[in-house]
């Protein structure tokens, strides 16, 4: 059994990877610990929850690792060398050749053992690197992961928290526009019910390729849920706001999707909201969702501004 902590953080990713699971901390840390024999150090409640702090835990042994055996191996090199210091001081010293022989064996053994010493530490070290270089790679893109959308490549609602409380912040702190669009795809379901569901999805993935080919870096493309985007957009207006569901309706027609060897022409209603002074991400969101439920009734393909 593996009890090394560099040896286990490798073998849990190489579990990882061979199981094609995704690598978030809960997983990682639960391969670690089973690799370990350490079969109640993490509860079911434990597992699911992302915050990392097993991860961590981990990390610390592999350090303290780390430094124990740094440690020690300045504690063997001090004590070699002085090893190899008495001998050239007997050396000095020494008048017979047998004498000298031993002496000069002793050093060589010493040196040899010196070398291997740090040699092997080298190679631990840099085990230990490559296996936090791991996981910091294997951080990265389960946090990239877990704020994703799997289908549409969208950000998530788990992202969505993050990137409008940023930008409320940013707006009212430096006192510029910010605007958010609710966006739903009419009559979805009629899509799904004449050419499957593999066709909504795909319907899906073609609307969010438009949306961003039309949007700016500073911009953000979110799946609400279902068929329903947001779209958040710093420094800009209602005017502003409107030019881009514009442009981005005028894109949309002119690029329906083929599936199959057919054309599914849809088209897209939507509701604006501006930030107002003292209002909340969360307070501006719903009001263009509102917006968003009068262009539905309104006779959808169209684009509705929130009531201030």
């Amino acid at each position: 059994m593996l009890q090394n902590p560099t040896d286990l953080a490798r073998a849990a990713l190489l579990k990882l990877t061979e199981q094609g699971l995704p690598p978030t901390p809960e997983n990682y840390t639960r391969f670690y610990h089973e690799l370990a024999g350490n079969t109640e150090a993490i509860t079911p409640t434990q597992t699911a929850n992302p915050d990392c702090g097993y991860l961590l835990s981990i990390i610390r042994d592999m350090m303290g690792e780390v430094a124990e055996r740094t440690g020690n191996l300045a504690s063997d090199i001090q004590n070699q060398n002085q090893t190899i210091k008495s001998s050239i001081d007997d050396l000095s010293q020494a008048q017979e050749k047998k004498r000298m022989l031993q002496l000069l064996g002793t050093i060589l053994t010493t040196t040899t053992s010196i070398h291997s010493t740090v040699e092997d530490a080298h190679l631990d070290l840099a085990a230990t690197k490559m296996a936090l270089e791991h996981i910091k790679s294997e951080l990265k893109e389960s946090r990239l992961l877990i704020q994703e959308d799997w289908l549409t490549g969208a950000q998530n609602r788990r992202a969505m928290d993050q990137v409008l409380g940023k930008e409320v912040v940013r707006a009212q702190r430096s006192a510029t526009k910010l605007c958010v669009v609710m966006l739903d795809i009419d009559h979805f379901k009629q899509v799904n019910d004449e050419f499957g569901h593999d066709a909504g999805d795909k319907l899906l993935q073609h609307l969010t390729l438009i949306i961003k080919s039309v949007l700016r870096e500073s911009d953000s493309l979110i799946r609400y849920g279902g068929e329903e985007f947001l779209i958040i957009l710093p420094e800009t207006d209602i005017r502003g706001g409107e030019f881009v569901m514009g442009r981005l309706q005028q894109t949309f027609q002119k690029n329906s999707l083929i599936y199959e060897g057919k054309s599914i022409q849809v088209t897209f209603s939507a509701g604006l909201a501006r930030l107002n002074p003292g209002e909340n991400g969360h307070a501006m969101v719903m009001r263009a969702d509102a917006a968003l439920y009068e262009a539905k009734h309104a006779g959808r393909n169209r684009i509705k501004i929130a009531a201030e």
